[in-house]
């Protein structure tokens, strides 16, 4: 069973962890459960084995003011645990802080397995205040030690996790997509109206605050027609997005994807860009989803010089790292020509991560919580 405080969108982390399950033989059936919002139909099933269930009532949308949203938690919660009333669960991951309570009151509740799916250094996210951070870290503090074991997506964010809680069982599975046989042909220039000449670069994932894609829309907004941007996504603030993409013909927007299309649509682009504007600790340590997605498109990169971000551009055979600024993005830009850039994805022999090399990791913690979950039973 997957806990999300979310709609079950586009949950591509959550998506891989099930199959997984069922490829390996870990389950036979994998229940994902969410809050209910408008739009989205209380029960879904994915196939004869996966189902997405959205329960409690509607919390006000992601976006809202955050204590309206947090005042809703112990309802989604309390609805969780009434969710699961026989003992027939194997293991229960909770996939973010907001989703961990519900997760020790079912586990509990069935005897099920813990295990504590951080995406995100979670209790330092972008946005919160001093005062929200202390609360969330002794929340995690008295909550993750009910965990049987904790993963998270970087060796970074480990490290993190084993100092702030010695005693943790914490690994690291990082958060790298599913790579197709075959990558298909892209639509994505065709979709928005651009020809194969101009450079394009593109952003994919939650349309948030920190992403620096406001950023980005500033900086491109200054380049001519040779250089493009288009973002691909959703999000809680893809309105505001919208307004400022109508003010530049240079700048476009295109809906989210599935996972299963994502990376053959972003072979059309030339460059994938993440360069975020956040100033939290879970932005500077991050190495989100999209990083990995943009390699295996074979696309040039262009990112911020956080950490990690920086640390992976310096073993990619064509990426730039760069300070966060809309000047500094508009510098980049320009100053890498479409010949390097073309005749770099050419050559490219870059072999990218992908999932079949990160299911040890999962496949062992979940070892790990079977075990730690057998040994209390007994």
């Amino acid at each position: 069973m997957h806990l999300y405080f979310s709609p079950w969108q586009l949950e591509s982390r959550a998506w891989r962890a099930g199959a997984t399950a069922l490829e390996a033989g870990l389950a036979d059936r994998v229940d994902y459960i969410g809050y209910r919002a408008e739009g989205f139909e209380d029960e879904e099933r994915i196939d004869e084995r996966q189902a997405i269930r959205r329960i409690g009532a509607r919390p006000p949308k992601p976006g809202s003011p955050r204590l309206l949203r947090a005042l809703s938690l112990p309802k989604w919660w309390l609805a969780a645990r009434r969710t699961q009333a026989t003992p027939d669960v194997s293991i229960v991951q909770a996939h973010s802080i907001a989703a961990l309570p519900a997760g020790v009151l079912v586990a509990r509740r069935s005897g099920a397995g813990l295990l504590y799916d951080a995406h995100e250094l979670e209790t330092e996210r972008e946005g919160w205040s001093p005062l929200v951070r202390w609360l969330a870290r002794r929340f995690e503090k008295f909550l993750i030690r009910r965990c049987d074991h904790t993963i998270v997506v970087n060796d970074t964010i480990r490290e993190w996790y084993e100092r702030a809680y010695p005693g943790a069982s914490v690994s690291t599975v990082r958060n790298v997509p599913v790579i197709p046989a075959e990558r298909g042909v892209s639509r994505l220039r065709e979709r928005i109206g651009l020809g194969p000449e101009p450079l394009l670069y593109a952003y994919c994932g939650l349309i948030g605050q920190g992403r620096g894609l406001f950023e980005m829309i500033e900086a491109f907004g200054g380049l001519g027609d040779a250089h493009h941007f288009v973002i691909v996504g959703f999000g809680p603030m893809e309105a505001e997005v919208r307004a400022a993409v109508e003010k530049h013909s240079n700048v476009h927007f295109h809906p989210a994807v599935p996972q299963s299309e994502l990376i053959a649509l972003l072979r059309g682009a030339d460059v994938g860009a993440f360069v975020p504007s956040g100033t939290s600790i879970s932005y500077h340590h991050s190495l989100p989803n999209k990083v990995f997605e943009y390699a295996a498109a074979g696309l040039g990169l262009l990112v911020s010089d956080a950490p990690e971000l920086k640390r992976f551009a310096s073993e990619y055979p064509l990426a730039r790292s760069i300070p966060v600024s809309s000047a500094a993005i508009r510098e980049a830009v320009s100053s890498w020509s479409a010949e390097e850039i073309r005749r770099g994805r050419a050559t490219m022999r870059f072999v990218p991560p992908s999932w079949k090399d990160e299911v040890r990791h999962l496949l062992r913690a979940y070892e790990l919580v079977e075990q730690r979950a057998a040994a209390r039973r007994r």
